[in-house]
């Protein structure tokens, strides 16, 4: 009988790269694969077909009149509603809102379906404000799930180390990194993007520098911006949505420091496309700071997606990425709050062309290892000890 595993994501389903990556992986095995997701309006109540996926989307407001943490509390209960009835044998957890919501569906039904807490990043030390009581009860409330799961799992080895101290758990997670697929990249393509990310801007300048991913605060967009402007042979491309007033800001603070004529800001583009603009760059930007433990903790999808684009890096000397860095030999890491330092990577990176070269040839071998084929190996044979 084929098993069918439910993936639920309490939030937006369309951006969610590593959740599909994943149930590809459970496909593979031969399993049914579904989504319990976040909708509005009409697209709720019934499925759909989305990336191969049958998604099954819930309103998060089902009573618009009553206040936003009432509706908050309801969905939760319909989406448990709704689980118990797409009756699956696994439930995989985007986050710990989502096992939570398995749990609850569990306590529904007499045959109850394997939990699989999937952590997409550091939830303890999650970039958002908690009192120390709320602190505490996210941390009891993490560990009681984790111990009501078949297994867990975490996006590198830091952070699986750290979570196994804090709740003392006999196995460690298992660790299965947001590697992107394979990417075959065309260096023409490439340098076509390149044109048009250069000819968008008033004055261009020789090395072009990306940030791509989430242009939210505490990612280090303004440090960027700065960077540009005491480096004047910089010009910087700033790829991904965010709120509009934030993006409005940073234009002002490109304005203010007078580079406006060398940034260029631009939506995120599909994942298909993403290559064609990473690609384009002369070095990719993962200078985030540690503005919550979940940060210094980083081994985000934009680190691979640059890897995959074959574009050497410049990162934060974080435990988490700085040896993959060093291993690989695929770019430079440094302090991401020092404006001094960052600079000094691109000069070194700019005027040792030997240096540079090493860096584009060592990506050619590190993007056969560090991609979802490889990656999703772990993950399969997680799940083979309960098929």
């Amino acid at each position: 009988m084929t098993k069918k595993v439910l993936k639920i994501c309490c939030y937006s389903w369309l951006n969610a790269s590593r959740d599909k990556r994943e149930l590809s992986a459970c496909q593979e095995l031969g399993m049914k694969a579904e989504v319990l997701a976040k909708g509005e309006g009409d697209e709720c109540g019934h499925f759909s077909k989305l990336d191969g996926f049958d998604v099954f989307k819930v309103s998060t407001r089902p009573f618009p009149h009553l206040p936003v943490s009432v509706n908050r509390i309801l969905s939760i209960g319909s989406f448990a509603i709704q689980a118990k009835k797409m009756n699956p044998d696994i439930i995989s957890g985007h986050d710990m809102l989502g096992v939570f919501v398995g749990w609850l569906s569990n306590l529904m039904r007499t045959r109850k379906a394997i939990l699989v807490y999937d952590s997409h990043e550091f939830e303890l030390g999650r970039n958002t404000k908690r009192s120390k009581v709320q602190s505490w009860l996210v941390a009891h409330f993490e560990r009681f799930l984790i111990k009501r799961c078949a297994f867990s799992i975490m996006v590198n080895d830091a952070i699986a180390d750290e979570v196994q101290r804090i709740h003392q758990l006999p196995e460690r997670p298992v660790v299965v990194r947001s590697t992107p697929n394979l990417w075959q990249i065309d260096a023409q393509e490439c340098e076509k993007t390149r044109a048009r990310i250069l000819s968008s801007m008033k004055s261009p300048r020789e090395v072009l520098i990306m940030y791509h991913g989430g242009v939210i605060p505490g990612r280090g967009v303004e440090t960027l911006l700065e960077v540009v402007a005491k480096a004047d042979f910089t010009c910087a491309f700033i790829l991904g949505n965010g709120h509009e007033p934030y993006i409005q800001s940073l234009k002002s603070k490109a304005e203010a420091l007078g580079i406006s004529d060398r940034v260029a800001f631009h939506s995120a583009v599909s994942i298909d496309k993403l290559w064609k603009y990473v690609g384009a760059a002369d070095i990719g930007m993962v200078t985030i700071p540690a503005v919550a433990k979940s940060y210094y903790y980083m081994l985000p999808n934009k680190f691979f997606e640059n890897i995959q684009s074959e574009t050497p890096v410049i990162c934060s000397n974080y435990p988490a990425i700085e040896p993959i860095v060093k291993e690989y030999n695929i770019g430079l890491t440094c302090n991401p709050t020092d404006i001094d330092a960052i600079i000094a990577c691109i000069k070194k990176m700019n005027e040792n062309k030997s240096l540079y070269h090493t860096f584009k040839e060592n990506l050619k071998h590190a993007k056969q290892q560090l991609c979802w084929e490889n990656e999703k190996q772990i993950l399969i044979n997680a799940y083979m000890k309960f098929l």
